[in-house]
């Protein structure tokens, strides 16, 4: 069982469902080969091949103890980078004149990424459940009822960090809760823009 969990774990990282979710909704969204390119590509940069960058080197410079960080205070600079990139993220597909939702996802990661950083300092909540709960709630609004489906993975990855000891349940819930709560604030006020 143990083994389980840490592949969930690590095959479900937050920069792995991040851009699972931009290729899924560029691929819904645009027709346009062009479009689908420049959502994916900012989408594996900013937001998988730059955080697993920076994690990479804090854990050869010893500031990340361990591959979950399980100490909360060495989360503070890989969290704040990743507000930056989710700004920045934001602010090109502006720039590129990228459908409004895929501004929104981008947004959504960059609220949820600066409560991290803000709870961080006090609690110690579960990036993999934000992480998680961001494309559940993407696709739960998009699909209705059968994005419950997807609940499977939610409940799996939740799992994972509650065995593995990473977690308690509240943490857990704590990510859940506020990636969800804000992805459907965001969405709902792109459809206005749409």
């Amino acid at each position: 069982m143990k083994q389980f969990a840490n592949i969930i774990s690590y095959l479900f990282i937050p920069p792995v469902n991040l851009l699972l979710i931009f290729i899924f909704m560029s691929l819904k969204i645009y027709d346009d080969p062009e479009l689908q390119i420049k959502t994916i590509s900012l989408a594996a940069i900013l937001g998988f091949a730059i955080p697993i960058m920076v994690f990479v080197f804090f854990r050869l410079k010893s500031e990340i103890v361990d591959n979950d960080a399980s100490i909360r205070s060495e989360r503070t600079k890989p969290y704040i980078i990743g507000v930056a990139l989710s700004i920045l993220g934001a602010m090109l597909s502006m720039l590129f004149e990228l459908h409004p939702f895929i501004v929104a996802l981008w947004l959504s990661y960059f609220v949820c990424s600066s409560i991290l950083v803000i709870v961080n300092n006090y609690l110690k909540i579960s990036a993999h459940a934000i992480g998680i709960a961001i494309p559940f709630a993407v696709l739960v609004f998009i699909f209705g009822n059968y994005g419950y489906y997807f609940f499977i993975l939610v409940f799996a990855i939740s799992w994972a960090r509650v065995y593995q000891k990473l977690h308690t349940l509240t943490q857990v819930l704590a990510g859940l809760s506020i990636g969800i709560f804000v992805t459907f604030l965001i969405l709902n006020w792109s459809l206005r823009l749409v």
